[in-house]
């Protein structure tokens, strides 16, 4: 298997690779972007900062279905949506982690049935992660603290359980079902003073194939560090200077992202590279509102000895926060925007990887749980100013179709 390192380090020197790249030409020429394609069969696309959709022709988000509240008791008040998923009948199902329930709705946003509770018998769950439909149409439910995946049907009756490697919390929960009927469920691998996950690669029956290993940044980064004798170190991450993230597609690839540039990658299980995205963007500029956030959310680290060198943080902001691929091939990306919008912007590129536009969304979609798209329609999590959460169901509206087939 090639090590994902070392297949995403090239990445950094493919936009000075011109010798071996041949134009696939199929654009529409008033997009001002490239795609090519590498000799060895990478896909690289170069978007501008202007977006593919011409004026008159761009999605745009309406919101017609609303769940919450922010007052009183029942199953609308939510304390942390952890995950979602949506039936082919628009059920919404929702996972309640304070209550460690999953609370189902109508497509008209009654409330159905409550599945499960927080304990450690059959059906029951003490730290659930991630709820999703699987191939087989039933409710699948990773629960690492029981070391098990829980199986519903979809009416909430239980029906098995399925004993899994636990005692560990990741959030956002890397494991998922791909559209092959692949499960993926992470689990430590062996490795020298830090924490390196894999992901355990199981057929339609749960037995077990391979393991994969999950990508790694490829940039070394820099941190404030502080150190705690022989009882270790805490670390922080430099404000504004972005980061590495990367989740699972699914097709079953992985997806990379490096916030700082505005760079995807996309890899294939082996950790071959497939595909890099680019776009040209202006950055931010960091406002002494944003350092004085910086400061403040740093001052635990000063309390407790840490050293910070403000000089550090770089002038401008980083180009992304994170991103999600949904069912259809489309990547959407929540761009870095102006402080009291963030989370009201996506931008969509499409399955080649050119950038179609930005979208306006009448509320801030939040990054966690991560939206849910099934055609013309988004289901996300959304908060109040007091941060009490909602589930949201958001029309798209699509422009006409201005992208050749590729």
């Amino acid at each position: 298997m090639t090590h994902p390192l070392r297949s995403c380090t090239p990445l950094l020197l493919i936009l000075a690779t011109a010798a071996a790249t041949s134009s696939c030409g199929d654009a529409p020429a008033a997009w001002a972007g490239t795609v090519d394609t590498l000799a060895t069969g990478q896909v690289v696309v170069r978007n501008p900062r202007a977006p593919l959709w011409p004026e008159g022709h761009e999605w745009s988000l309406a919101e017609e279905l609303r769940v919450g509240t922010v007052a009183g008791e029942g199953p609308e008040l939510f304390g942390r949506i952890t995950s979602l998923a949506v039936d082919p009948a628009g059920r919404i199902y929702v996972l309640e982690a304070q209550a460690q329930e999953i609370r189902v709705f109508g497509p008209d946003g009654a409330h159905v049935r409550t599945i499960g509770r927080e304990g450690g018998g059959p059906g029951e769950f003490a730290r659930a992660l991630r709820i999703e439909l699987g191939p087989d149409g039933n409710l699948w439910v990773a629960d690492p603290q029981n070391n098990r995946v829980s199986v519903f049907d979809t009416a909430g009756t239980y029906l098995r359980a399925h004993s899994m490697a636990g005692g560990f919390t990741i959030i956002p929960w890397p494991g998922r079902f791909d559209r092959q009927g692949f499960y993926y469920y992470p689990v430590p691998l062996p490795a020298k003073n830090e924490f390196r996950l894999g992901l355990v690669r199981y057929d339609s029956a749960l037995v077990p194939l391979d393991t994969l290993a999950t990508p790694e940044d490829p940039v070394d980064r820099d941190y404030f560090e502080l150190r705690q004798g022989d009882e270790g170190f805490a670390r922080v991450g430099v404000p504004y200077t972005g980061g590495f993230r990367w989740q699972l597609s699914p097709a079953g690839t992985f997806w990379g992202f490096l916030t700082g540039p505005y760079r995807m990658f996309e890899l294939a299980p082996n950790g071959d590279t497939l595909r890099t995205i680019t776009r040209e963007f202006t950055p931010l500029p960091v406002t002494d509102a944003d350092m004085a956030r910086a400061r403040e959310d740093l001052e635990w680290f000063i309390s407790e000895g840490g050293t910070v060198d403000w000089k550090m943080i770089p002038s401008h902001k980083p180009a992304m926060e994170y991103a999600f691929p949904d069912d259809q091939g489309h990547l959407w990306v929540w761009p870095v925007m102006p402080t009291g919008q963030e989370g009201r912007a996506l931008d969509v590129f499409d399955a080649v990887g050119r950038y179609l536009g930005r979208v306006e969304s009448p509320v801030p979609i939040a990054r966690g749980p991560a939206p849910v798209v099934r055609n013309d329609v988004m289901y996300a999590v959304t908060r109040s100013e007091l941060e009490v959460p909602f589930v949201v169901r958001l029309a798209i509206h699509r422009g006409e179709a201005v992208v050749a087939d590729r």
